[in-house]
C-alpha cells in the first residue's frame, strides 16, 4: 500500500444526513439552521443525500447513498429513524450495483411528474402499488435509469433509461406542461456547467435542450426542486473550494432558466463542518447532510504543504 493510499486511508470523508427544524420560511429568510442528526453505530458506513420516503407519528423513512466501505462504492438504502430520538432503527439495503449509486430522488405518481412515471410504467397504470419511483445517480454506467420501488417489500424493479448519458445528480421538474431535467455532466460533475434537457414522450428519452453557464461552481444539483411563494427555487451545490461545500438555494426564471441566489448554507455540524450537499423536503420534513473527514488534523498538515 502506498504512502498516498494510506494517508488516504486514515483520512477517509464521512457524512450524516440531519432534520433541519426550522420552517421553509426561517430558512428562505436567514434565520439560523438548526438540525438534528441522526445517531447510529454503522462504523462501515456512512451516509449522505437524504429523500424523504415517508413520515409518520413515531417514524421517519429516509431513502439514502450509503456508502459502504468494504466495497468502496455507493448503494441506494431505506433509513428507518424513530422521530423522537433520531436514533437510527433499521437500515436495509434496496439496489446494490457494481458500480456506484447515490443521489436516490424519488418520483411519485400522484405527484407533477406523473405524466413522466404514465409514459414509462404503463403496466402499472391502475395499480396502487408501487407508486414510488427511483431515479438515482449512477454516472458510471453511461446511463440515467429510473425504478419502480415497492416501500413495503423493499422491491425494486429498473424500467428504463431515460437519458443514454452519463451525468450526475439529475432532478426532473414540470414547468408549465413541460417535463426538464437538470443536472451536470460527468466530464464537468461540480463544475459551473448545467445541463438543461426536455422529455420526449414518444420515444421515453430526455433529449438536450440548452447548456447554462455560471461564475462559480454552482450548477450540480443537490435536491428537488420546491416552491415558495410561487417561485420555483433550486436547491444547488457550491463547489468552490471542494465538492459539496454547501447549498444554495436559487429562484429560477422559468421563462428564460436564470437563476438568483436567495439563500447559502453551510454545515452546522459540529465535527463533520466541512461541507453540505442535500436539501430535500416532503410532508414537512426538511433533510439535509454534512461532510468531515477522519483525523482532520492530518489533513490541515497535508493541506499546508500542498499535499492534497
Amino acid at each position: 500500500m502506498s504512502l498516498k493510499t494510506q494517508i488516504k486511508k486514515l483520512t477517509d470523508e464521512r457524512w450524516n444526513v440531519g432534520f433541519i427544524q426550522n420552517s421553509t420560511e426561517d430558512i428562505i429568510n436567514g434565520s439560523a439552521v438548526d438540525v438534528k442528526w441522526i445517531i447510529h453505530k454503522y462504523k462501515d458506513s456512512w451516509f449522505a443525500d437524504p429523500f424523504v420516503l415517508d413520515v409518520t407519528e413515531k417514524e421517519i423513512t429516509l431513502l439514502v447513498e450509503e456508502f459502504y466501505k468494504p466495497i468502496n462504492r455507493g448503494r441506494i438504502s431505506k433509513l428507518t429513524v424513530d422521530r423522537k430520538t433520531y436514533i437510527l432503527l433499521r437500515c436495509d439495503v434496496i439496489l446494490e450495483l457494481p458500480t456506484h449509486l447515490s443521489f436516490p430522488l424519488i418520483i411519485r405518481r400522484n405527484s407533477s411528474l406523473g405524466d413522466l412515471i404514465k409514459d414509462i410504467d404503463t403496466e402499472n397504470e391502475k395499480a396502487t402499488e408501487p407508486n414510488v419511483y427511483i431515479l438515482p445517480e449512477n454516472g458510471e454506467s453511461g446511463h440515467l435509469y429510473i425504478y419502480s420501488f415497492s416501500p413495503k417489500s423493499n422491491k425494486i424493479s429498473c424500467l428504463h433509461s431515460v437519458l443514454d448519458k452519463a451525468v450526475e445528480d439529475a432532478v426532473p421538474v414540470k414547468i408549465d406542461e413541460y417535463i426538464y431535467l437538470f443536472c451536470t455532466p460527468r466530464e464537468n460533475p461540480n463544475g459551473n456547467i448545467l445541463h438543461i434537457y426536455k422529455w420526449a414522450p414518444k420515444n421515453k428519452q430526455f433529449h438536450f435542450l440548452k447548456e447554462i453557464s455560471f461564475k462559480e461552481n454552482i450548477a450540480r444539483m443537490s435536491g428537488n426542486f420546491f416552491y415558495y411563494k410561487d417561485k420555483l427555487i433550486r436547491p444547488t451545490q457550491e463547489c468552490n473550494t471542494q465538492y459539496g461545500h454547501a447549498v444554495t438555494l436559487q429562484e429560477t426564471d422559468t421563462t428564460n432558466f436564470t437563476f438568483k441566489e436567495i439563500r447559502r448554507l453551510y454545515s452546522v455540524h459540529p465535527t463533520l463542518n466541512i461541507g453540505s450537499h442535500t436539501f430535500n423536503s416532503y410532508k414537512g420534513i426538511t433533510v439535509t447532510d454534512a461532510l468531515g473527514f477522519d483525523r482532520m488534523w492530518i489533513r490541515k498538515i497535508l493541506k499546508r504543504f500542498n499535499l492534497i
